[in-house]
């Protein structure tokens, strides 16, 4: 009985906390949901008040943008197998929500993910009736696995990845870490370094696979010449995307230097959550560029200076135009963001130095030649000036970054095969 009380006191320590927490949560949602409004709609959901289903389901969860993009690509291969199959996607975010929707459309149907109470998710999966549940990625949720694996449930974690910041973290709760290992029938990590911190926080071996990262995978869309904006066909043009608060002044202060010695260049940004969109936009202003706004055709011009990314989904259509591309969250202490997109369309990637979350995708990048770090803002200039003087220099960078992705193909086929053995 001791045991008993040791193994899962943490856990109900989290869920008194959680509760204590959930009036905040909701006043979080409502204030979310002036920008975006979206967030307003699933307040239900958030309590596991979905729609009946009438048959099993086989259940997704994927976080935002990056994580729904590869639940996609494994369902559709799903799809295209067992039609038959009815799949419920869970997000955490309406850019998510928004992801699948233009991914899958009504070929599955779509939640948003209940929060970690166990009256809610008790309620989620007597409404939705999963016979397994597939998260992408690193998403733990301590009351949701304990009450799967109650049931009977099994769970996989998919395309999974943890960062020795985060596996140093949860061995600080060792015990509630160790629950939650025990509920996941497969964890099919990204690469070994991965997978060895699952297995330090409990995961037996037999139960983890390191199949590959999923996003190796994904097909080189094909544009529609500067679809994204036209204007600047003849212009050498870099792009800052997914930048965090901080990193938009660097990035601007770096595109002066730049236009100091190549006054045509031009600058993307795209900030990584929309509801900075309008800052941003102010701040560009404030620094005295003309700004073009994606979302604005009115806007567009030859002579605009810097173009705001101000859409969600179409990043892909930046990077492709663009000669160099910096990931952002690598300045600020965000630990950086994944370089496949533009790195599968040959491009050369650029990133500062907090990179933890990608460490080792990046450093097969620069290993090979097909990224670079950047310590700082003069640095990152220093570095974009060099490559749009040395076209020949940027090419090659760029078709070394595709050779790293087109070698670690292989991941999703992996990851469907398992999963097919759990329907």
């Amino acid at each position: 009985m001791v045991i008993r009380e040791d193994k899962y006191l943490l856990r109900y320590l989290y869920t008194l906390l959680y509760i204590l927490a959930a009036p905040l949560l909701c006043v979080r949602w409502v204030y979310k949901s002036f920008k975006p409004p979206q967030y307003r709609e699933p307040l239900r959901e958030r309590f596991g008040i979905v729609s009946k289903e009438y048959k099993q389901s086989i259940w997704f969860h994927a976080v935002s943008m990056g994580e729904s993009n590869a639940a996609i690509a494994i369902i559709k291969k799903l799809l295209f197998k067992y039609p038959e199959l009815n799949i419920i996607v869970t997000t955490t975010t309406p850019t998510g929500a928004r992801q699948i929707y233009n991914g899958l459309g009504n070929r599955v149907k779509h939640h948003y993910s209940p929060c970690d109470l166990p009256g809610t998710i008790k309620r989620f999966i007597r409404r939705a009736k999963p016979r397994l549940l597939v998260i992408m990625e690193t998403e733990l949720w301590p009351n949701w696995l304990h009450h799967l694996k109650s049931n009977n449930i099994p769970v996989i974690l998919a395309n999974a990845r943890l960062s020795g910041r985060s596996a140093n973290k949860y061995e600080k709760i060792a015990s509630l870490a160790n629950e939650m290992m025990d509920a996941f029938v497969k964890v099919l990590a990204v690469n070994e370094q991965d997978a060895e911190r699952y297995i330090r926080l409990g995961l037996s071996k037999e139960r983890s696979l390191v199949t590959g990262n999923i996003k190796f995978d994904m097909d080189v869309p094909t544009f529609t010449d500067h679809e994204y904006y036209p204007n600047w066909k003849d212009a050498p043009v870099w792009i800052a995307a997914s930048t965090h608060k901080g990193e938009d002044e660097a990035v601007l202060r770096a595109h002066k230097i730049v236009c100091n010695i190549i006054p045509r260049a031009k600058l993307i940004l795209v900030p990584r959550h929309p509801e900075r969109f309008e800052a941003v936009a102010h701040l560009i202003e404030n620094e005295g560029y003309s700004v073009a706004r994606r979302s604005c055709p009115d806007t567009w011009s030859n002579n605009a200076d810097v173009l705001l990314g101000d859409t969600m989904g179409e990043l892909m259509k930046a990077f492709n135009i663009s000669d160099i591309c910096w990931i952002g969250g690598s300045f600020a202490e965000i630990g950086g963001h994944n370089p496949i997109e533009p790195a599968v369309l040959g491009k050369p990637v650029l990133t500062g130095p907090h990179i933890h979350n990608f460490n080792e995708i990046f450093a097969d990048l620069i290993e090979a030649g097909g990224a670079q770090m950047v310590v700082d803002e003069k640095d990152l200039a220093s570095v974009v000036i060099q490559l749009f003087e040395d076209k020949a220099r940027a090419f090659n960078m760029g078709a070394k970054a595709a050779e790293v992705i087109n070698t670690n193909r292989g991941a999703l086929d992996e990851t469907v095969s398992v999963i097919e053995s759990y329907l």
